[in-house]
């Protein structure tokens, strides 16, 4: 436990708990340390009045580890985000996994792994498999990148690349499509100079030696360069407007620039003390009858991005790593979102949000801020963070009733066990006492 400390200090939380705290070896050596002290209770025959406290210290322990055993098998984190004005009834996990959905056009099915902890350390693994309609799928990990992004590197004869920007939760994404490629970003298609289009795809080709495109439906944009507005037509062959910012599927896109002679690398980028949770990428190995195909996936703890979907063995694959959407069995209204800051200065001191909790029968207000937690049917709710524009509140959600109570009935007995071994005639501190008179 020491040295997970260390780890999650020099790498982060998921890499202490991929290699210590949710390894099954750490298991085995807390469940070792339970029979050990039942072994003593019964090797020194703690069952005595004179013996008490130590007792205690023994079976508080024991709870304790029973309620931490609970916490890790049933219990769970997530987050909630909600805007001023707006309601939410859905939360995203904190544990990471590989979401999958398969079709063949008329049928879905859905598989999610259990969660996924990746290590910087390595020793990691995904190894899913799973049938559809008498078609085996099998997935396995090939690669995992912490901190991960895609850069161009130069080269005499390499490829030519469209570089494309979206922008989410005012962070900047950078993505390279290789010409003659057809890739799925954030649930938009895009076929840069590929031999066939499909009917929803934004296809970008080379005409005259200019750079042109054709949108699936009326798409609006605003020309960065010209400082002008403008709309590419549905399904006509127009130039490419650069540096123009859209809105596809309600995701501000930008076509950056096209560039030549460059190959793209996944690479890991070095830490950033101010990204406290940076994304990552697992490149996939996927296989299906006598097909096998390769995917990137970014994501990571709290990000839940849009499906990446492939064709293979005739079957549509969609494929998402990271957060998955857990209901939640009522809804939270944010009321009003308060940010303090300290007296001439733009450094929060408090945050609140005032909320209104809606079930079916009932509507109640609550406040939260910090020390101040909301419990409501089992969950607890945490304030956790802002977004960035202060537009609304993002709040940390726990479920882990049982866990939680055995765990502070484990504590309560340690306490009582310290505070009887003070004053206790037969405990040490009493023989103490007695050689003192």
């Amino acid at each position: 436990m020491g040295t997970a400390t260390f780890i999650e200090n020099d790498y982060n939380t998921e890499t202490a708990k991929a290699i210590i705290y949710n390894a099954k070896w750490f298991e085995i050596l807390l469940l070792l340390l339970v029979i050990n002290f039942i072994g003593n209770i019964v090797k020194y025959n703690l069952f005595s009045i004179k013996k008490a406290p130590i007792l205690l210290f023994h079976v508080a322990f024991i709870i304790t580890i029973l309620g931490a055993g609970i916490t890790r098998y049933r219990g769970y984190e997530a987050l909630i985000t909600i805007n001023e004005g707006e309601s939410n009834d859905k939360m995203i996990s904190i544990d990471n996994y590989l979401q999958v959905i398969t079709s063949n056009g008329s049928i879905n099915k859905n598989h999610i792994s259990e969660p996924i902890l990746m290590s910087e350390l390595g020793f990691n693994d995904i190894n899913e498999s799973f049938n559809f309609e008498e078609k085996n799928i099998q997935i396995r990990l090939k690669k995992y990148v912490p901190r991960a992004k895609y850069e161009l590197k130069d080269t005499i004869s390499g490829n030519t690349y469209l570089h494309m920007v979206i922008a989410e939760n005012e962070n900047r994404k950078d993505f390279y499509i290789q010409e003659g490629t057809r890739e799925i970003i954030y649930g938009i298609p895009i076929a840069f100079n590929t031999q066939n289009k499909l009917k929803t795809d934004i296809f970008i080709t080379k005409q005259n030696q200019t750079w042109q495109a054709s949108f699936p439906e009326v798409t609006d944009y605003f020309s960065m360069l010209l400082n002008k507005a403008g709309s590419y037509p549905k399904d006509s062959i127009v130039p490419l407007k650069f540096k123009a910012l859209s809105q596809i599927n309600d995701i501000p896109i930008v076509f950056n620039e096209i560039v030549q002679n460059k190959v793209r690398k996944l690479v890991s980028v070095e830490k950033n003390p101010e990204i406290k949770n940076p994304e990552a990428a697992v490149t996939l190995f996927i296989q299906s009858g006598a097909e096998n195909k390769e995917i990137t996936l970014f994501g990571g703890p709290g990000y839940m991005n849009p499906f990446n979907t492939l064709f293979i063995n005739d079957l549509h694959v969609k494929l998402r790593y990271g957060a998955k959407p857990i209901q939640l069995p009522f809804s939270i209204f944010l009321k009003d979102f308060i940010l303090e800051r300290y007296p001439g200065s733009d450094s929060p001191s408090a945050f609140y949000s005032d909320l209104e909790i809606q079930e079916k029968n009932r509507v109640f207000n609550y406040t939260i801020f910090m020390n101040n937690v909301l419990n409501h049917q089992g969950y607890r709710f945490f304030q956790s963070a802002y977004l960035p524009d202060e537009s609304g509140t993002i709040l940390s959600v726990n479920r882990d009733y049982w866990g939680t109570l055995i765990t502070y009935i484990g504590y309560g007995l340690l306490f009582l066990g310290m505070l009887l071994s003070l004053f206790w005639k037969n405990s040490h501190f009493g023989l103490i006492l007695k050689l003192l008179r």
